[in-house]
């Protein structure tokens, strides 16, 4: 509009030079600048009409950039569709004014409070984009600086509702659970507004400076009964390594000592059945030819029986070639 505004006035203004530089052109007292007057005032209608023509035809043609799109609006008045990327061809009494498509950051602090209402303190980075085809009813219902207008309530709220449900203790642990809800709960409340939540993020979260204190004492004192905790099972395992160890030796020496029990039964047993056998084969015969196999040949000189002395006389050998046999 403001190109438009410009191109009528310099046609007005051409347009009066023109008439004005033609009549001087006409007055007699002028008649030696005559023919200058006639050029400079052709030459201001041709400024008044090429200019504003120009200016009128670049007007039609409205290019938008990438990851934009154009809201259109004619004396105020706010045109339902968005214009796309690139040459589009317009009226060229509309204004346009230029909205990012594009992925944007929005990080801030928010405060809330937990279950057990403990301050809860978070710094929340939201990217986010406007829909194309909803950027007019987003400048007409709330215009451009619609993210101070509608996301950081959303994220103070959100966080807010989800923060109560869970005591102090557990929004650390419980942080990516949290971060889910919070992140549904923002795409929910947005989408109503023409704006398309991509990733919520709590990129820190603190709480007041006692009862950070109070934690951390509790965290420690917590560390230390896991460090006890720890010692014990290590003792355990060490007095059930060393129980297991005096078992095993224990076992194995009653084996070693059955095994030599049993070895020596064995041993007894093989003695006894072959004294036995031994026994059971000693005839009066087998005697006899074993004290024939053993007699050098001599026959004692005497023998004591009863009370006194009775000669024996010895029986003449038999040679020795023969081995004494007959």
């Amino acid at each position: 509009m403001g190109k438009l505004v410009f191109a009528a006035i310099v046609f007005v203004v051409g347009l009066a030079a023109s008439r004005m530089l033609a009549s001087l052109a006409g007055r007699p007292d002028w008649q030696r600048s005559a023919g200058v007057l006639r050029l400079a005032s052709r030459a201001a209608l041709a400024v008044a009409v090429l200019l504003p023509a120009v200016v009128v035809l670049l007007s039609t043609f409205k290019v938008i950039s990438a990851g934009h799109v154009g809201v259109a609006t004619l004396f105020g008045r706010v045109q339902p569709r968005a214009l796309p990327e690139g040459l589009n061809f317009i009226n060229p009494l509309l204004d346009v004014t230029l909205m990012s498509t594009q992925v944007q950051r929005r990080s801030a602090k928010y405060d809330a409070a937990s279950k057990d209402l403990q301050a809860v303190h978070v710094e929340m980075v939201l990217n986010y984009r406007l829909l194309p085809d909803r950027a007019p009813e987003v400048y007409q219902r709330i215009g451009l600086d619609y993210p101070a207008v509608i996301i950081d309530p959303a994220a103070q709220e959100v966080l807010k509702s989800n923060t109560a449900l869970h005591n102090a203790a557990e929004i650390l642990q419980k942080r990516p659970v949290i971060k889910g809800d919070v992140q549904r709960d923002i795409t929910a409340w947005l989408v109503k507004y023409g704006v398309e939540m991509k990733e919520a993020a709590l990129a820190n979260i603190r709480f007041d400076a006692n009862y950070e204190k109070a934690i951390e004492a509790k965290q420690i004192e917590e560390q230390k009964a896991e460090q006890k905790r720890y010692e014990l099972i290590q003792a355990q395992r060490q007095a059930e390594i060393a129980a297991a160890t005096a078992k095993g030796k224990g076992d194995a020496a009653r084996e070693e000592a059955k095994g030599v029990a049993d070895a020596l039964r064995i041993k007894g047993e093989a003695e006894a059945t072959y004294n036995a056998r031994v026994a059971s084969s000693l005839t009066p015969v087998l005697i006899q030819q074993q004290y024939l196999a053993r007699w050098d040949g001599r026959l004692p000189q005497y023998s004591l029986g009863g009370g006194g002395a009775v000669p024996l006389l010895q029986i003449p050998g038999a040679p020795q070639g023969d081995g004494g046999r007959r």
